[in-house]
């Protein structure tokens, strides 16, 4: 399936101009939940707070599993489960994966930096992005 986020391989700075606001539900990422406003909807994010939210997802579904999405959309993590993290190899195909699925996203110009951290048995992904809003870290746990 075609992804609607595609949009070829090089960057029109006139299209994001025109282009509309990324918006997002907001994700309470320590509770793992949606955030709600007091009247009961659920709260809406935008811009690079948006990106985060989908950063988040989109590295916490596994790639080609779920029907609902495009098959673009995930990463494919489990071809890494049972390797040695610090392992040079799977460190550079993880960064690739890792920026490729990232790069989906229109709004994600680049993908600057990619360290991984192993703590006992999880795996902490701090990213640094560029996207049309500017400049945006974050640190996930995949």
């Amino acid at each position: 399936m075609a992804n609607p986020f595609m949009t070829g391989n090089t960057v029109n700075t006139e299209q994001y101009n025109t282009q509309k606001e990324f918006k997002e539900y907001a994700w309470d990422f320590n509770r793992n939940s949606f955030i709600y406003n007091d009247d009961g909807s659920i709260k809406i994010v935008t811009r690079n707070e948006a990106i985060k939210v989908w950063v988040y997802k989109v590295l916490q579904t596994e790639r080609f599993r779920y029907g609902a999405y495009y098959d673009d959309y995930g990463l494919d993590l489990e071809r890494f489960v049972g390797k040695v993290a610090n392992d040079e190899i799977n460190a550079n195909e993880l960064y690739n994966a890792v920026k490729e699925t990232l790069l989906v996203n229109p709004y994600i110009l680049a993908v600057n930096n990619i360290s991984v951290e192993q703590v006992n048995k999880k795996i902490i992904l701090n990213l640094e992005l560029i996207t049309v809003y500017g400049k945006s870290t974050q640190k996930i746990e995949v």
